[in-house]
């Protein structure tokens, strides 16, 4: 994920903004200057070796249409998150985006283990979470911040054999 990216990133966001509120504490109130910031800050973040994230571009118009990505939490663990457009949304194309991921993050960056946490609400979060292989390991122990508050959340993972 690029700058260049942010005026793409800025619009998915505000086209689905209602599906993102309740899981984005960021989806509150989104500017294209935010996103911009958040987009210099994560490709330094890159460069460190901390937070790899993806713009999800469509090959056809060019249009982003989401963000994936990894967040290092430790040597050899990784958490994955990722979000995509409502208007395109039950495609399969964030299923798509988290395989490219988890073999990325298993061949590319030697990790052993993948987290993720999802709203116990955000069905479509969750049921990504299972097509990937994740495994539930039941509710998480502290409530995430969205952008109408605290919510539920269930936490997964994804080891990898040796």
């Amino acid at each position: 994920m690029r700058p260049s990216h942010a005026p793409g990133i800025y619009e998915a966001v505000v086209a689905s903004r209602p599906e993102l509120l309740p899981w984005m504490p960021w989806a509150r109130e989104p500017t294209l200057e935010s996103t911009l910031d958040m987009t210099v800050r994560d490709e330094k973040a890159w460069r460190d070796d901390r937070v790899f994230h993806f713009a999800l571009v469509e090959t056809e118009s060019g249009d982003v249409l989401g963000v994936a990505g990894l967040n290092r939490d430790g040597p050899k663990t990784l958490g994955l998150h990722y979000w995509i457009r409502a208007d395109h949304a039950g495609r399969g194309l964030t299923t798509e985006a988290g395989e490219a991921l988890v073999a990325w993050a298993r061949d590319e960056l030697r990790a052993a283990r993948l987290t993720l946490w999802a709203g116990r609400d955000n069905h479509a979060s969750r049921r990504v979470a299972e097509k990937l292989g994740f495994i539930h390991l039941g509710q998480l122990d502290w409530r995430p911040a969205g952008g109408l508050g605290d919510f539920d959340a269930e936490s997964y993972e994804l080891v990898f054999s040796a």
